[in-house]
């Protein structure tokens, strides 16, 4: 027993965010560079970690040589197969046939098949003045492409509402995101 905690005791001493403590202040959001990624969803990306960083303690800044922190934003997104999307009555009605005051609606036969896109958020905070990282965190989440709940604007909020709830404080391990 005493093995086990003397092991997690030493895992945080070498964890390079173990102890820092990260106080508000203004932070800068970067993102990182990606050839896999394409400028616009990194965009995206970044947007949406600055709107959910308004909403705490800590002020954006357009300028990384002047703020106390950089948020470095991280995106990957990996398509792994194919899901068939279903008619969502919502949004597509379907025919409808009608024999005297009874009807019946019927399938529009629209289903179609959709990427099933895997997006990795990862956003490191560091301070500027010496690149010490303070604060790391990593969101994954699967959405079928060509959806409302796919679109890389709802994904990107999805996921930096999620990840940044936790900032500042540390969070437990990566985070998965319906």
């Amino acid at each position: 027993m005493y093995v086990l905690l003397f092991a997690a005791a030493a895992a945080l001493v070498q964890s390079p965010v173990a102890g820092s403590v990260v106080k508000p202040g203004t932070i800068a959001i970067v993102a990182a560079d990606s050839p896999t990624t394409s400028p616009t969803i990194t965009k995206t990306f970044t947007d949406a970690v600055q709107r959910t960083l308004l909403r705490t303690s800590f002020l954006p800044l357009p300028d990384a040589n002047h703020s106390l922190y950089v948020a470095k934003v991280e995106v990957s997104q990996t398509q792994r197969g194919v899901v068939r999307s279903g008619n969502d009555r919502s949004d597509r009605p379907g025919m409808a046939a009608g024999l005297r005051g009874l009807s019946l609606t019927l399938p529009s036969g629209k289903d179609q098949l959709r990427g099933l896109i895997v997006t990795r958020l990862q956003v490191t905070v560091s301070l500027r003045r010496d690149n010490h990282v303070v604060w790391t965190g990593q969101a994954t989440t699967v959405r079928a492409s060509g959806t409302r709940t796919g679109d890389p604007s709802v994904v990107a909020a999805t996921l930096s509402d999620a990840l940044l709830t936790w900032f500042p404080r540390q969070l437990p391990g990566p985070l998965s995101v319906p």
